[in-house]
């Protein structure tokens, strides 16, 4: 019979899982977070003590003796994360701020964030895949296997009857890591995880020292707010604050909280009294929005791939693919965010729900973009593939003219901003970016974010296509010198579309297919497109559990074969996979 023991189970975990684990025993309330993340000691695979086992990724989950608990060593509570050099520093460590991700890092940890905030997102990650038609074929290079993070849990680890804490049975080890792994959702990581049950040595409890201003602006108002309200009993500052998501994001003038952000017990427990839309609770969202200089407060959700929406004939509920991407679970919390979305404002906005709906912006990569959040979509992940492409030298080499940009998914610009930057100041590169998005408030959005980076963008609308399509002219005669062209339509048609327009017909070397959690139904239509005189790349975007990459990989090359001999029997052309980069964690927002 088995018994819950003292020690609690340590995850050990590659520097890229850190932020999806992390985030998953938020979710469940079993992060600990009086002790930090620590790298793997380069000793713990030596030890030989009987006391600790781990189970080793390496050899097919087979038990491997750990370290005895007197060599283990101490998970340092959050107020002493700083260098041991003086008690100053130890207690009130310097922080790195990341502008991106809106919150503050400790260099002892992520000395390098860039390279952090790309990798960390491989779960279920979203590949990118670059596809050529060429005459020479590209080895994809694996990146060496990053370091190992011990992440400390509540979870306490199981002992025997009689008292041992060590199991001995190799394969309970493994049923115990497997069904922890269940319940955190993350059985794909099986592989790549292992466990201890190293117990924490306790150190002098410190006031905690806040590495953000929204946690200091929650404890501010938390200390009244307990004191002159009727709360459960239970509930603490320290309680409410330590299982706060420490990570947040600033979208001037937004502050976007994450999803989990109220997943916790205590939040929960709270929130079952105080809604979050009470009045009691605006002076939180004001003195959070005041704290990072925004004036808006929304928490995030993920993009859901479909709708859900009740009937006037039927009480039912109905499932509706969510084609325009529309980030229907957003949730605001304070400051006007304009009309509630509606079909009719959601499908066929006026200038008037442009003009009152709230705009955000950022700047990646030095380039501007700006979108509705109640209405577009906004994946900050991204910034890495973003200025990949900015650097890409097939966007200006082997060239002797202009070329043209397909992006058949243009969004806001996500991507497309990035094709025209790369090069807005040569003779020879990308000349224009040529845009297809079915989203009205996605092209609004681009539009806008054209002028703000000083391009010039012409819009054309579905009745400007019928009459391109019916051989008639969009009444426009500046479309040769718009550094973007967008067409709010569908992109099944785009290789039809593009003959159409009054424009020089650049070559198209160039086409970006960033839709998830598929691109597939635009494959055709990207092939077709590709000039047939020169090499070609395709930049597939797809939703890849991480064990299938390299299966995938195969999958999108012969796919591409075969719709190259289906188009125009192939020419002497052939198609290989060049490169395969793990962009994030499929979870826009």
């Amino acid at each position: 019979m088995e018994q819950l023991s003292s020690s609690k189970i340590t995850l050990i975990v590659p520097k890229q899982h850190v932020k999806t684990v992390k985030q998953a025993l938020e979710r469940a309330g079993q992060l600990d977070r009086s002790s930090k993340i620590t790298p793997e000691s380069p000793n713990k695979k030596k030890h030989t003590a009987t006391r600790n086992v781990v189970v080793s990724r390496n050899d097919n989950d087979r038990a491997e003796p750990g370290r005895s608990l007197a060599a283990t060593p101490a998970h340092t509570p959050v107020a002493i994360q700083g260098p041991p050099s003086s008690l100053h520093q130890t207690q009130f460590p310097e922080l790195c701020s990341d502008a991106i991700g809106g919150c503050f890092i400790h260099p002892e940890f992520f000395q390098d964030n860039c390279q952090l905030e790309d990798q960390v997102r491989t779960y279920q990650s979203s590949s990118h895949t670059t596809t050529t038609l060429c005459d020479t074929s590209d080895r994809v290079s694996r990146s060496k296997e990053q370091q190992r993070m011990c992440i400390p849990t509540t979870i306490l680890y199981p002992q025997h009857s009689d008292g041992l804490e060590r199991i001995s049975d190799a394969q309970k080890i493994s049923d115990l890591k497997l069904r922890l792994l269940q319940d955190l959702a993350l059985s794909g990581l099986s592989q790549d995880v292992s466990i201890s049950h190293d117990a924490p040595v306790k150190t002098l409890a410190l006031r905690r020292t806040h590495r953000n201003p929204v946690h200091k602006a929650l404890e501010e108002f938390l200390t009244s707010f307990l004191k002159l309200l009727p709360s459960p009993q239970a509930l603490t500052v320290e309680a409410l604050v330590s299982s706060f998501p420490e990570g947040y994001s600033v979208y001037n003038p937004m502050l976007l909280l994450p999803h989990n952000a109220f997943s916790s017990a205590p939040w929960k427990s709270l929130i079952a009294t105080h809604a979050v839309n009470s009045d009691a609770m605006i002076p939180l969202w004001q003195s959070m929005a005041e704290a990072v200089g925004a004036t808006h407060v929304a928490m995030n959700s993920p993009i859901p791939l479909s709708t859900t929406t009740t009937t006037a004939s039927s009480a039912g509920m109905t499932n509706s693919e969510n084609i325009l991407r529309s980030p229907v679970n957003l949730t605001p919390l304070y400051g006007d965010f304009g009309s509630t979305p509606t079909p009719q404002t959601i499908s066929d906005p006026t200038a008037i729900d442009f003009a009152n709906a709230l705009w955000v912006t950022t700047r990646q990569n030095g380039i501007w973009q700006t979108w509705a959040p109640l209405y577009t979509m906004f994946s900050r992940g991204n910034i890495r593939e973003k200025a990949r492409i900015l650097n890409l030298p097939t966007l200006t080499t082997g060239l002797n003219t202009a070329s043209a940009a397909i992006d058949l998914y243009a969004g806001i610009g996500y991507f497309a901003f990035s094709y025209r930057k790369s090069s807005k100041a040569l003779e020879r590169g990308i000349k224009q970016v040529l845009c297809w998005e079915l989203n009205p408030w996605s092209v609004e959005g681009l539009r806008r974010g054209a002028e703000m980076n000083r391009w010039t963008c012409r819009v054309l609308k579905q009745e400007d296509i019928l009459r391109l399509r019916q051989r008639g002219q969009p009444g426009d005669s500046d479309l040769e010198d718009a550094d973007f062209v967008v067409l709010e339509t569908s992109n099944e048609a785009a290789d039809l579309d593009y003959p159409s327009l009054r424009l020089p017909r650049l070559p198209v070397r160039h086409v970006n297919l960033g839709l998830l959690p598929s691109s597939k139904l635009s494959w055709r239509v990207a092939v077709a497109m590709l000039d047939t005189k020169r090499q070609g790349w395709i930049h597939v975007h797809e939703n890849v559990d991480v064990k299938d990459v390299d299966s995938m990989k195969n999958e999108v090359e012969k796919t591409f074969q075969d719709l190259l001999y289906t188009i125009d029997g192939g020419h002497e052309r052939r198609v290989c996979v060049v490169h395969v980069e793990r962009v994030k964690m499929y979870a826009p927002g």
